[in-house]
């Protein structure tokens, strides 16, 4: 897949070739109704993403590869959700470790909270 992640909605397409949670951000700060009652396949789904995702009120996610914790919480939350292949957790570039955005939410099962630690991230980085 070229796209990291697309949405679509109203039969229109936006696509992104950013990786982790980069695209999500980049819609949620700068075009939030992208993401409402859309339809998302993104490369990885995580806990974050599915917590960013939930956040902007996606309506239907496919992940290729989605983690048993971004299951969970986009099932908490009533998402229509599918996967082609579920892990256990989303590692790091490396593969060493946990994804460090993963790590961040961890503990937080909060939409809101969760768009506010990756806000604040996210503006710190810039």
């Amino acid at each position: 897949m070229e796209y990291s992640c697309t949405v679509i909605k109203d039969n229109i397409t936006y696509r992104s070739t950013l990786s982790g949670i980069r695209p999500l951000m980049n819609w949620l700060t700068s075009q939030p109704e992208i993401l409402e009652n859309s339809y998302v396949i993104d490369k990885v789904v995580g806990k974050a993403s599915a917590l960013l995702l939930t956040y902007g009120k996606a309506k239907k996610i496919h992940g290729i590869t989605m983690s048993k914790a971004g299951h969970e919480i986009l099932t908490r939350y009533g998402i229509e959700h599918s996967w082609d292949i579920l892990v256990d957790y989303i590692q790091n570039m490396d593969h060493t470790d946990m994804c460090p955005m993963e790590k961040k939410v961890i503990n937080i099962d909060d939409p809101q909270e969760a768009y506010q630690t990756f806000l604040a991230v996210f503006t710190r980085k810039q």
